[in-house]
């Protein structure tokens, strides 16, 4: 009996330390709040763009959502409204332009129609001594913008000609490289056409080019044209973009940023390859200073060399875009 009542007592003493070590402590310490969570980056703008003439997708692209990869710029200008909206995008390959160009502006050949193009031979099969103006990228490479040349210089309006007083288009004074666009509206096809690009590099083709133009204003699109010195070859002048990356929309009413009326207009998006911008073959990489320039004046060829219909940016300074 004695021995049962100590297994009893043991038994309850096993019971009160296991009912002991099961109560909470009646003022527990709290657990330390955790770190708050950094609140998620933002995603940002971001588009695909894809050269086949549909155009949608660059509608997401405004003012609103541009930023330091995406440009859009609008013409304020009315002397010079030959170009009306500018959108640049980029991917690791290329830098993408999409352009608006009022259609009064745009030569319309009439004599054949046109299949291609080069530098050296002009519209194909047929060219008649009809080069228009091209429209004309200038783009700078790096972030210097002492180290080349300026753009074109230009009058107050596009009835002035040019003086050496004339202030260059933008006030970057470091473009590397412009490709220029040779096209027109085609009337025997009833459809905008694409001729050539060829690139131009003054500083290193212009038997005029002299150290004291570092830095200054250039004088005229022909500056620094070169081809390969084979008539007949298109080659690295020409790759910059070429018709499978130039795409038009039929002539179609816009909004024209300045007078806010509704005019005849062409969409125009193309390509420009980052490895055929400079003539090294170099990469663009980092970023890109960029203007855009349509030279014609008149649905008729005039090509010039001191005037033009178009500007963008309208201000003074041009367009810088990241690259991805």
């Amino acid at each position: 009996m004695k021995k049962f009542f100590m297994f009893l007592g043991t038994c309850l003493m096993a019971a009160m330390v296991a009912v002991s070590c099961g109560q909470k402590d009646p003022t527990p310490t709290p657990d330390p709040k955790p770190d708050p969570q950094p609140e998620p980056e933002p995603a940002g703008f971001s588009m695909e763009v894809e050269i086949d003439g549909n155009f949608a997708e660059w509608d997401a692209l405004t003012a609103d959502t541009a930023d330091e990869y995406y440009a859009f710029e609008e013409n304020t200008d009315p002397d010079f409204d030959g170009l009306l909206r500018m959108k640049l995008a980029s991917d690791p390959d290329n830098i993408y332009v999409y352009l608006e160009l009022k259609y009064e502006y745009i030569y319309v050949k009439t004599d054949s129609e046109v299949t291609g193009g080069g530098s050296w031979t002009g519209w194909i099969p047929v060219h008649s001594g009809d080069t228009p103006g091209a429209l004309i990228m200038y783009v700078g490479c790096d972030d210097k913008a002492n180290s080349v040349y300026g753009a074109r210089r230009i009058a107050e309006s596009n009835e002035e000609e040019i003086t050496d007083d004339d202030p260059s288009m933008w006030d970057y004074m470091g473009f590397d490289a412009f490709p220029q666009y040779y096209i027109c509206y085609d009337a025997t096809s009833g459809k905008m056409a694409f001729g050539w690009n060829q690139n131009n590099w003054p500083e290193l083709h212009d038997a005029n080019w002299t150290a004291d133009m570092v830095g200054k204003p250039l004088g005229d699109h022909g500056m620094g044209w070169w081809g390969d010195d084979v008539e007949g070859t298109p080659v690295s002048d020409n790759t910059v973009s070429d018709a499978s990356t130039f795409k038009f929309s039929p002539v179609m009413k816009l909004k024209e940023p300045a007078s806010k009326k509704d005019v005849d207009a062409v969409k125009i998006e193309f390509a420009m390859d980052r490895t055929a911008i400079l003539e090294s073959g170099a990469k663009v990489t980092g970023q890109a200073v960029i203007g855009a320039f349509f030279e014609n004046i008149s649905n008729a060829a005039h090509q010039t060399e001191s005037r033009g219909s178009g500007k963008l940016p309208s201000g003074d300074k041009p367009v810088t875009i990241k690259l991805k």
